[in-house]
């Protein structure tokens, strides 16, 4: 098993949830997945390096580590909300479709503390050359009261209105 094999491994079985790269290290050794060439035990510089050489594996949020995959809250969204990641297309075709509509811009891990409410017109997404929905995921639905309840319920959070679309 490689050593990103490991981290992978660890982090799924930890349900994804974000973990220091001293504890992935601890992990790591603690169940013998994976040893250096010399013999010795995984070291916390080896987890960053290795995290960051993988960076469409690892998802790096200050000093936690988690899988850039799916999140589990997003596997079940409600029918009224349409979720937009790795798809940019996908997601400027529902704007112009929903001129009335609401969009949350969220981590592809969504966290509580990063739910920010848009309207399609909003200023910041001007179909430009940017991947809009590969490192930030757009959650969409006609029904604002639908996506805060939402963002409540499935990701324990409240949702900031951008100053730009409800200042």
């Amino acid at each position: 098993m490689t050593l990103h094999e490991a981290l992978v491994q660890i982090l799924r079985d930890n349900g994804n949830k974000p973990m220091t790269a001293r504890s992935l290290a601890d992990e790591v050794n603690r169940r013998g997945l994976y040893r250096t060439r010399d013999g010795s035990q995984v070291q916390v510089n080896q987890i960053h390096a290795r995290t960051a050489n993988y960076q469409d594996v690892f998802q790096k949020d200050s000093s936690l580590i988690c899988l850039k995959e799916e999140s589990p809250m997003l596997t079940d969204v409600p029918q009224a909300i349409s979720l937009f990641r790795d798809d940019d297309r996908g997601f400027f075709q529902w704007l112009d479709d929903h001129p009335d509509g609401y969009f949350l811009n969220s981590e592809r891990n969504p966290k509580p503390t990063y739910l920010v409410l848009h309207r399609p017109s909003c200023k910041h997404f001007d179909h430009g050359p940017v991947h809009w929905t590969r490192d930030y995921i757009k959650i969409c639905s006609s029904d604002r009261n639908e996506l805060e309840e939402w963002a409540s319920g499935a990701v324990g959070g409240e949702v900031t209105l951008c100053r730009t679309c409800f200042g």
